[in-house]
């Protein structure tokens, strides 16, 4: 096998990888076949065919490759390429097509001549590429922006499944914050209880202070009367 190495370009990427029961037999195929279909290449890139290089080095096989032509829309050339082959949705072309908007721009060649452009793609335009409705795209973008664009892509995450997640995550969320409000006005009902007891206390302590000052005026009163007689007997004596 050669001594050349190749790596996998970004595009190739996006578009996931095969599962081990259909890695195995390409590698099988490719045995008893051998490489019938060639890999290409931009530079030292592999745009598509990523796992033919890796089932010939793993049989030591000399890789068979072409180099595309120069100007080639990339995009369109891989998913042309995978779309069939992967089975991909309308969700997924429609990942590895926002997803690669995000690369073109600082990887392709600039563009010349008035009006072309190397800006991400509009919806309108990205729906027309990938062949999927506006909506479509709108949906994926916003999972893309939540994190979501390579398990969309590589058909890990669906928007169904993505979906079903928010909502169970939305309705746990809606019972923590349930469960919370009704901690919360277990606490403010146990306050109010407790400023009650205390209330009730300071009420019972007022009224038994009310009456011990009761007491004191009337033993006062009495011991002036009594302080009273007392001098008015002394006067009389």
């Amino acid at each position: 096998m050669t001594d050349r190495r190749f790596t996998r370009h970004p595009l190739s990427s996006l578009c996931g990888d095969m599962d081990a029961e259909s890695f195995n037999a390409l590698v099988n195929d490719i045995r008893e076949q051998g490489q019938l279909e060639p890999i290409d290449l931009v530079g030292d890139k592999i745009v598509d065919g990523w796992h033919r290089y890796r089932a010939c080095e793993i049989l030591e096989l000399e890789p068979k490759t072409r180099t595309l032509a120069e100007g080639l829309e990339l995009v369109e050339y891989v998913l042309g390429k995978n779309a069939h082959r992967r089975h991909m949705t309308a969700e997924q072309r429609a990942a590895v097509v926002l997803l690669a908007a995000e690369w073109m721009p600082s990887h392709r060649p600039a563009a010349t001549g008035k009006g072309d452009t190397v800006s991400p793609l509009s919806n309108e335009a990205a729906a027309v590429q990938a062949g999927v409705s506006k909506r479509t795209i709108q949906r994926v973008k916003a999972q893309i922006r939540a994190g979501h664009g390579e398990a969309l892509a590589k058909g890990s995450e669906t928007l169904r499944s993505l979906a079903a997640k928010e909502r169970r995550a939305a309705t746990t969320g809606a019972r923590k914050s349930s469960g919370k409000a009704v901690e919360e006005k277990r606490q403010e009902r146990s306050r109010v209880s407790e400023l009650r007891s205390q209330v009730a206390f300071l009420k019972t302590e007022i009224e038994k202070r009310d009456a011990r000052i009761a007491e004191l005026v009337e033993e006062v009163e009495r011991l002036t009367m009594e302080r009273d007689e007392l001098v008015v007997g002394d006067g009389w004596g």
